[in-house]
């Protein structure tokens, strides 16, 4: 009788686990690089990539005919970052709460509901994560990919 009640103590434990762990991370495949760069690519392997020539964006990089949409928002501009000469990380910047309503939009209906705390958004992987800002102060917000892997 005590091992029995054991071990429906135990299955009741594991039910009520499964779903907490499961809600940590998004469900859905996380994005294998951002338009057409792979991460982990090579800085070498990238055509049309310039330095941004700011202090304090070493290994920062930019296009100059970069497209000035990502779905249906209109956004500022895109960083790509580097680190040991390969990508691991895209930034995005926007202006106006419609624009993060679009970008928010999208991203949950690519990767599900997600989580936020203030004006904050974010969805994760064991090896990814997402994260949208928006401040309300100055209207604008940003959104970065980040591969968090090892990088071969």
């Amino acid at each position: 009788m005590n091992t029995l009640r054991a071990l429906t103590f135990l299955i009741v434990l594991a039910a009520a686990a499964i779903p907490a762990m499961a809600s940590d991370y998004a469900q859905a495949p996380h994005p294998t690089g951002f338009r057409g760069l792979a991460w982990g690519t090579a800085l070498s392997e990238t055509q049309g990539l310039v330095p941004v020539q700011e202090p304090g964006f070493e290994n920062t990089y930019f296009k100059r005919d970069e497209p000035k949409t990502f779905g249906k928002a209109d956004i500022l501009s895109v960083a790509y970052y580097f680190r040991q000469d390969k990508l691991y990380r895209v930034g995005i910047a926007f202006k106006g709460r419609v624009n993060q309503f679009f970008l928010k939009d999208m991203l949950m209906q690519r990767y599900g509901m997600g989580r936020g705390i203030g004006f904050r958004y974010g969805w994760m992987w064991p090896d990814f994560s997402i994260e949208l800002n928006y401040d309300n102060d100055k209207d604008s917000g940003s959104l970065y990919y980040t591969f968090e892997g090892a990088l071969q």
